[in-house]
């Protein structure tokens, strides 16, 4: 038995591992390209994005070609008999895909930490690198496209041309106040410590409020986040690690009980000084429904818990579906077998997992409801697992 355990585990993992270094990489090559487009990244940055990016797009690609290998292996292992000798000599499928599900689990547990690394350090390495960039950033959409717009849209620079890092003829319109700023030229500076980049202008004109006046310098500051997408600051709970994710819930839970505190002081006065109809005044209106904001947060942050395990767990559940059941299709094509497993999966495992999700976020479903498409796969994956024990 160990012989074939060696031999199973040893082509399984070199299958995996051709197909997850494919998928990745498609994957990397995909997220670098649109970045280099879409926010103008110069090609030094996007080298250095490669490590956080690998890291990002690898739990994706971990079920599925997860998934891929188990079905292409047991497949292609099912087809030329060689399941019909090992039960011919004696040896049931559960004896040699127990290694196989302790891979599973194992590999599950790593698509866990991998999931963690992504959020704590993949995306955040991310954000550094693009803020590191900031300035390479906007000299590159001012020399491609000569105008360059915040996020907010409270600020559009224009320039005629670039020339060693130096803007040419730029005009600044800035929304709030209305004003309009022409220079000669402007240079740009950085300060990652108050997070500004400042354009600094020679022998600038503005025009706004009615008034027109001339000057040698001006500086006009912008914040580093109009530039790059700060997603450190993005409140988003799927942003957030597991240790911040705790510090999430007990300071929810803590406003909760606070809010509730100050509520029932507020109708215990009302009620004190004879005015009932003082319940629903605006300032208690406007603390139930804060209240009520932070008890669907408080429901938000208890689902993302069960979400990260229950979807890196889906490692583990592919495996237990994918491999009795390219063993009981008996056919050599490892497409048909992928293909059988994996339209199942798309169609069926992740709306289920949606549908759990959605409803643990809302609180209409338990917050464990998210392991209901793994459930439902491990029932399926039973029913096949008797299938070739009997057959």
């Amino acid at each position: 038995m160990k012989i074939i355990h060696r031999y199973i585990i040893g082509e399984l993992l070199v299958t995996f591992l051709v197909a997850f270094i494919a998928m990745t990489t498609l994957l990397i090559i995909g997220i670098l390209v649109e970045k280099a487009i879409a926010k103008n990244v110069p090609i030094i940055p996007i080298i250095r994005m490669i490590p956080y990016v690998v890291v990002e797009t690898s739990r994706y690609s971990l079920p599925m070609t997860l998934l891929l290998a188990v079905t292409t292996f047991f497949a292609k292992m099912s087809g030329n008999n060689e399941v019909i000798a090992l039960k011919s000599l004696g040896i049931p499928p559960y004896a040699f895909l127990l290694p196989v599900m302790a891979l599973g689990i194992f590999v599950s547990l790593f698509a866990v930490w991998l999931n963690e690394m992504a959020i704590t350090w993949g995306r955040t390495g991310i954000n550094t690198v693009l803020y590191l960039s900031a300035e390479d950033i906007l000299l590159t959409q001012l020399e491609r496209n000569h105008s360059f717009e915040t996020e907010s849209q409270d600020i559009t620079i224009m320039v005629k041309g670039v020339e060693n890092r130096r803007l040419i003829s730029p005009t600044i319109t800035i929304k709030n106040p209305p004003s309009t700023i022409e220079a000669h030229s402007a240079e740009l500076k950085i300060n990652f410590t108050t997070q500004m980049l400042t354009v600094l202008l020679h022998d600038v004109k503005v025009e706004g409020g009615g008034a027109k006046y001339t000057g040698h310098d001006r500086i006009i500051p912008i914040a580093l986040p109009q530039i790059v997408q700060d997603t450190n600051a993005d409140p988003s709970i799927s942003n957030m690690g597991f240790k911040k994710l705790a510090e999430e819930s007990n300071a929810v839970q803590d406003n909760i009980d606070k809010q509730r505190r100050i509520i029932a002081a507020q109708k215990v006065f009302a009620g004190g000084m004879g005015a009932v109809d003082a319940w629903s005044t605006p300032k208690i209106v406007k603390l139930n429904h804060s209240n009520q904001n932070s008890i669907k947060r408080l429901k938000r942050v208890a689902a993302e818990y069960p979400r990260r395990w229950a979807t890196s767990f889906s490692c583990f559940f592919f495996i237990w579906l994918g491999a009795p059941l390219a063993i009981w299709m008996k056919k050599a094509d490892i497409f048909s077998s992928f293909f059988a497993c994996f339209i199942p999966v798309l169609l069926f495992y992740y709306p289920l997992l949606m549908y759990g999700l959605m409803g643990a976020k809302n609180g209409t479903l338990p917050a464990n409801s998210v392991w209901i498409a793994n459930i439902c796969l491990g029932i399926i994956g039973l029913w096949f697992m008797q299938r070739i024990h009997r057959y």
